[in-house]
């Protein structure tokens, strides 16, 4: 679920930013779009591979082999794997890049 709120999350932001671009052009809306794409696909394999060396496949085994009294916690368990984790480092990480690329004054300055 974790997982499918966060694609959701990307979808919404890349037809926002399309829209938002059109305005300049239509080119210029599938330029920014293609670079959602880029930084998603990108930073996901990156963040993929850092997230499975920093956790190793002992901790997920004790991760998800330890008993619970909580159902609670067993059903954050369940939904944060390590995609899921390396997603919402991804989110993250690409909200202060996209910060700057998109809603920063800066932009805006400098096309004046």
């Amino acid at each position: 679920m974790v997982s499918a709120i966060i694609f959701l999350i990307h979808i919404i932001f890349a037809i926002y930013v399309f829209f938002k671009n059109k305005k300049e052009g239509i080119s210029e809306g599938f330029l920014a779009v293609a670079l959602v794409i880029i930084i998603f696909a990108v930073g996901w394999a990156l963040l993929t591979l850092l997230v499975n060396l920093i956790f190793s496949i002992e901790f997920i085994r004790q991760w998800y082999w330890q008993p619970l009294n909580s159902y609670t916690l067993w059903k954050i368990r369940q939904e944060f794997t390590s995609d899921a984790i390396s997603l919402t480092l991804l989110t993250i990480c690409e909200s202060f890049i996209y910060y700057f690329l998109f809603f920063s004054e800066g932009k805006k300055k400098k096309k004046k």
